[in-house]
């Protein structure tokens, strides 16, 4: 009996951590539905706005220059 036990403890981990990964995987694909029209426009819209998507001559994006901090007040 002890030599069953100490052959099998593997499987009896692996299967059933195996089958919780299957139906997460199952869940988790069931969720990613298209978007629908007005979604897909306004992501698109975005993306143009920000330069992402648009004429090959633009450059993408950017980048942001620092903001200076602003000053402190020592009224409470």
């Amino acid at each position: 009996m002890r030599k069953k036990i100490t052959v099998y403890w593997p499987l009896a981990l692996i299967v059933p951590l195996a089958a919780i990964a299957w139906i997460h995987a199952w869940n988790t694909a069931e969720q990613q539905m298209p978007l629908a029209a007005d979604q897909f426009t306004a992501e698109l819209a975005r993306a143009v706005s920000y330069g992402l998507v648009g004429s090959e001559g633009k450059a993408p994006v950017k980048a942001m220059r620092t903001v200076a901090p602003l000053p402190q007040s020592n009224t409470i």
